[in-house]
């Protein structure tokens, strides 16, 4: 009876709480406050998910689904919705996570949409690849707490968050958010910079994916240049890859004086990476954001829960450190928390994700591959 008399009242309160509420996470713990069992809830009341994912779909409305609400594809999609729904549910009541997760546009994508997102990206050889010089360890004292975002030393060198859509150049938006604080320290002025750019001219795959060295290997080529994103923008609907149009740009080094160079980290020193965050700036870093084909279940588990990830420090265990690396994002500031000790991460899958568009992952223990192959582009 208790939840028949939920679903009634429940119900009625629906327009009055999405009305006050600043997400759809807020929305469904608000709707489901009163109550311990929420998993139970969702289960037994389908009528419910329906009303909660028709206001989903206010929020993150789908091109289907001006044309036909009840196709099998939207039932698809809905079915998808309410499986990550009870994950999040389930996640968010256990005491022994160190992250939040939240619903957000990506919660009722299908494993195909999903997978596009995150790119395809060539191996990058550690002992064969042609590069400019390897870093060598240093002694150097560092602030136990730094973030880019909030420093005088080289104002604007983080600019906002952006979104790749569903385009899986990852490595285009991270290469320009490691170059960014390499424009504000030469022009005293922020970016951003054109990851439009390098998604259309440069050498890697467009929306397949690409890799670090290739993408900066074209920048080179380019005579160190590369476009303001105001000059050389994205479609108005995302990322995708188009005819180069425009391959001139900002010349990034200093009249020859300092050369924009790249270095190799070493593989699995996050020591080194966090002298290196601080001493030079946000470094690029490939990363395993798991995937959801197959039958690998940390795999899926690290998916879904990066997929949804909303505040705390992001910890898998068991995430393998040297394969499915489909990811490169920007560091660029660390800290600890409740003494766990973690990475800030500036994502590229837009503002509504994560923690206003950032993430926290846990430091000093390669988690999900973060430390495997890190690079710093700069002046040298």
């Amino acid at each position: 009876m208790q939840y028949l008399f939920f679903f009634v009242v429940g119900l009625s309160l629906i327009g009055s709480i999405a009305g006050s509420s600043n997400s759809i996470q807020d929305f469904v713990d608000q709707l489901l406050s009163k109550y311990d069992n929420k998993l139970d809830v969702i289960e037994k009341n389908p009528l419910l998910v329906e009303r909660i994912y028709r206001y989903y779909q206010q929020k993150y409305p789908r091109a289907e689904q001006s044309r036909d609400f009840d196709s099998t594809i939207l039932m698809k999609h809905k079915e998808i919705f309410k499986e990550n729904l009870k994950m999040i549910l389930a996640h968010n009541q256990n005491p022994q996570s160190t992250f939040k997760l939240k619903l957000n546009h990506m919660s009722d994508w299908t494993d195909e949409e999903s997978a596009a997102i995150r790119a395809k990206i060539p191996v990058e050889p550690i002992k064969t690849m042609s590069r400019i010089g390897t870093v060598q360890q240093r002694t150097l004292t560092v602030p136990d707490t730094y973030d880019w975002r909030n420093q005088t030393r080289v104002p604007n060198a983080v600019t906002p968050i952006k979104d790749q859509r569903h385009c899986g150049s990852c490595y285009a938006f991270a290469m320009v958010g490691a170059l960014e604080k390499t424009y504000a320290q030469i022009y005293n002025a922020s970016g951003p910079l054109s990851a439009q750019q390098l998604i259309d001219c440069s050498y890697e795959s467009g929306c397949e994916g690409g890799s670090f060295v290739g993408t900066f290997r074209y920048i080179k080529d380019n005579g160190d240049r590369l476009n303001l994103e105001k000059d050389y923008p994205s479609t108005p609907n995302g990322a995708k890859q188009d005819k180069c149009q425009n391959s001139s740009g900002q010349v990034l080094n200093y009249n020859q004086t300092f050369a924009l160079q790249y270095r190799q980290l070493p593989t699995n020193n996050e020591a080194y990476m966090k002298q290196t965050v601080y001493e030079q700036g946000p470094i690029y870093v490939y990363y395993n954001a798991g995937k959801r084909e197959g039958n690998n279940t940390v795999l899926r588990e690290a998916s879904t829960k990066f997929d949804h990830y909303a505040t705390g420090i992001y910890d898998v265990p068991g995430c393998p450190t040297h394969e499915n690396m489909n990811h490169a994002m920007v560091i660029i500031g660390y800290g600890t928390e409740n003494g766990t000790d973690y990475w800030l991460v500036k994502n590229s899958w837009g503002a509504s994700w994560g923690d206003n568009g950032y993430i926290k992952i846990k430091r000093n223990s390669n988690m999900c591959g973060i430390a495997t192959w890190p690079f710093y582009a700069g002046l040298f």
